[in-house]
């Protein structure tokens, strides 16, 4: 199938009395060097990725951190089940859900605004609110992986690294900063890759939210393929686009795993 889908991207395709190839080279890849709206879906993408995995990141280290002290708060247990409940959801499921919450009319978040004497909010069909309401619904739904694996990894730390700590005179900042942080930056490092290739390939949310709409302002780069290749039935530029997202998956691998490389605990 990879090999298939290259060499479409090389070529013309014509579906009228059966597939056909025709080689044209680089007509596709000129053709996608000048597209603003593979842009614009590029533009779309980064915008959640960068902005859904810094939250989710920071938001699962403090929850993990504070899930962790017996002494913060009481019934962890319960706490640590709310708050992976989320992950336990298919992206297709989040999507509807968060549909009929920000459904303008009938939606429990508009009726909530409009009972703080707040004007309701066209959440998905405003092309602002819209991109920002996938990312809020992104991090609902991955902050609890972030979550479970960091509080994991604070709850394997040994306790007699924080003793000999307190022993010093190490402030809880200083043992944040010296201790905890640098022994979860292989986790971390992991987690943000893993979430980094998820949030690249996002379609389903905004399949099943927005569509891409209103107009392109939430098309993903996966949607903009799937659009062109299964929608409107140009195959080959949409196999084109699907090449071009997996060698940024690569660049963006290389790098991570040479960072985790440094901080590889032995």
């Amino acid at each position: 199938p990879f090999l298939f889908t290259l060499c479409l991207s090389f070529s013309r395709v014509s579906l009228i009395g059966g597939l056909k190839m025709n080689v044209m080279k680089l007509y596709n890849w000129g053709k996608l060097f000048f597209d603003e709206r593979y842009y614009n879906a590029l533009k779309n993408t980064l915008l959640i990725v960068g902005i859904g995995v810094s939250v989710q990141y920071l938001l699962g280290l403090v929850l993990a951190i504070l899930l962790n002290k017996k002494t913060i708060i009481k019934g962890r247990a319960f706490f640590r089940v709310l708050f992976i409940l989320p992950m336990t959801f298919s992206p297709v499921a989040v999507g509807y859900i968060w549909r009929m919450l920000f459904h303008v009319t009938r939606g429990p978040v508009n009726d909530i605004l409009v009972k703080f004497g707040l004007a309701p909010v066209n959440w998905t069909g405003n092309s602002l609110t819209a991109i920002y309401s996938i990312i809020l619904i992104d991090i609902w739904h991955w902050t609890p992986l972030i979550f479970l694996v960091l509080l994991a990894a604070l709850q394997a730390i040994p306790l007699e690294i924080f003793e000999a700590a307190e022993i010093d005179g190490a402030s809880e900042w200083g043992k944040f900063r010296f201790i905890i942080f640098p022994m979860l930056i292989p986790f971390s490092v992991a987690l943000i890759l893993l979430r980094v290739i998820e949030g690249l390939k996002i379609i389903d949310k905004i399949y099943v939210l927005t569509a891409g709409g209103p107009g392109i302002s939430t098309e993903s780069i996966t949607l903009y393929a799937y659009n062109k290749g299964l929608v409107s039935f140009d195959l080959a530029y949409g196999a084109t686009i699907s090449i071009s997202l997996l060698v940024m998956l690569i660049v963006i691998c290389v790098l991570f795993l040479f960072i985790l490389s440094k901080f590889r605990i032995s």
